[in-house]
Parts: C-alpha cells; structure tokens; sequence
C-alpha cells in the first residue's frame, strides 16, 4: 500500500512512505537453547532520528508530530482497499519529508485477521474519522 500511495495518491508536497521490510531471524545458541531461551529478530533497525509514535489504533494522533503525509496515508490506505483494511499506529522516524515506518497496526473487517491489534471496524471507523478530523483542521 506504502508503494501504491507513492506512486499515485502521494500530492507533491508531501514525503513519501517506506516501511522497513521484516523478516524472521532466529539467533541459535547451544548455551541460550540449553536454558530454555530462544531470540528472534523480525526486522531491521531502524536508520538513525527520532523514533516518533505518531497514531495509534484507536484514532489518536501525536499532535506535536502530525503531518499531512501520514494522515492521506493512512485515509488512502482505508479508501484503496474499499473500507476492508486501515493503517493505523503508525510509528517511527522522519527522514526530511520522508518517513520509514515499522509495524502499524491493520485495522481489518475481519477481525480473524492481522493479530490481536486489529481492533476491527468500529476502531477503523474512528481511526478514519480522527484522521478526516484532522485533515480538515489543515485544510
């Protein structure tokens, strides 16, 4: 969705969205699997700025830190797949106008889906009115 709204939905003046991609790694140590311990890592760090929380997934937004790019995102993202999913909880760092962002949570009609932050569609409903809200208070 981060790349669909980049090239088509993303107006001139905003920056653009990049996730970081996520993978599993599972670090195996005789002495930590001896004990019973198991480490996983399931992306890559984060590059150097802020880490910012700038939504969440119940229709909050970090007004200090509120930008009209995260706020079309997150609308597209709920407008492009026709209501059935949104991004919320969006987190981490600005790059000048860009932002690379780690885990939002998907706010989904199905609620079997996405995990246990997925809060389904009254949240979605609130999250897209919190996120309308705002865009109209920037004009």
């Amino acid at each position: 969705l981060a790349l669909k709204y980049n090239e088509v939905a993303r107006p001139a003046h905003c920056g653009r969205i990049l996730f970081l991609g996520a993978c599993v790694v599972e670090d195996v140590s005789p002495a930590r699997e001896y004990v019973g311990e198991r480490r996983y890592f399931v992306e890559k760090p984060l590059p150097p700025g802020e880490f910012i929380k700038f939504s969440n997934n119940t229709g909050y937004w970090n007004e200090r830190h509120m930008d009209e790019t995260l706020l079309r995102f997150s609308a597209f993202t709920h407008d492009t797949t026709s209501g059935y999913i949104m991004l919320t909880d969006l987190q981490g760092i600005k790059q000048g106008n860009d932002f690379v962002l780690t885990d939002p949570a998907v706010l989904c009609k199905d609620v079997l889906r996405f995990g246990n932050t997925n809060l389904g569609q009254e949240f979605m409903k609130r999250c897209l009115e919190s996120t309308k809200a705002h865009m109209e208070e920037r004009g």
